[in-house]
């Protein structure tokens, strides 16, 4: 018996990953953040923003990985935003130009017109990953446990990093005490993306690629949980498992005799 991890598979026709979204143009990383992961799981299991147990309990609490069964690809969205929008000085924009009166002075002037600005968005198009989690010395016993029982029923809805991003199968694949580590369920747990069967999923070419969270990695990672008001984000680091052939995590073909 080996030790418990937390697989999840996060599938759907968009995902968006942000890592540096707190102003006009809302990015994605090419793969999940920690931070993202952290949220979904406190949708789950009812934590709001800014409870302390987003820190506390689930990012100092879960060792995090993912494997990258599909990467998709980066689609950019045009949008638009109309209000009195915040800016990096702390004063806000009206009628296209900065402003340093309180919003609620804004929202009472008559002649104060809210700005609209254009605001780039980005997502990951037909990606597909596996994500694996560990429990660490300062989480709760009963952490991954409840953390699968609640990914079985949310209290809030469970989306792929923004809410506009819908799963398009079950999140929570598997507890399992099959593995040693989260590093071997990636290097192991069998491949899959289930596609639709209108768009079927071809098996990868190449090996596939995966990141695990760790203190000497050689790789930074910005996407640490944190609370406050900026919503930025902690670092943190993670290493570049060696490539992992797909042949060695195709699941058996079936043969009907």
């Amino acid at each position: 018996m080996g030790k418990p991890v937390l697989l999840l598979r996060l599938e759907g026709p968009l995902q968006s990953w942000g890592g540096r979204s707190r102003w006009d143009v809302r990015d994605t990383q090419a793969e999940p953040t920690k931070s993202g992961i952290v949220g979904l799981l406190g949708c789950a299991l009812g934590y709001g923003r800014g409870d302390v147990r987003l820190v506390e309990e689930l990012d100092r609490g879960l060792r995090f990985g993912v494997r990258v069964e599909a990467p998709g690809r980066i689609l950019e969205d045009y949008q638009t935003v109309t209000d009195f929008l915040p800016t990096a000085e702390g004063s806000y924009k009206h009628s296209g130009t900065k402003t340093g009166s309180s919003l609620a002075r804004l929202r009472d002037d008559p002649d104060a017109t809210p700005a609209t600005i254009v605001s780039p968005r980005f997502y990951l198009e037909d990606a597909a990953f596996l994500v694996a989690l560990e429990a660490t010395d300062a989480a709760p016993l009963d952490l991954l446990t409840r953390s699968a029982a609640a990914l079985h029923r949310p209290i809030w809805p469970l989306f792929l990093g923004r809410k506009a991003c819908a799963p398009t199968r079950p999140i929570f694949e598997e507890l399992t005490d099959r593995y040693s580590s989260i590093d071997e369920a990636l290097q192991r747990h069998p491949w899959a993306h289930l596609g639709s069967k209108m768009r079927p999923r071809p098996t990868p070419n190449g090996p596939l690629t995966a990141y695990v969270e760790a203190a000497d990695g050689e790789l930074t990672r910005q996407d640490a949980m944190r609370l406050n008001a900026a919503r930025q984000y902690d670092f943190r680091r993670a290493h570049q498992l060696p490539p992992i052939p797909i042949a060695s995590v195709l699941p058996p073909v079936s043969v009907e005799v």
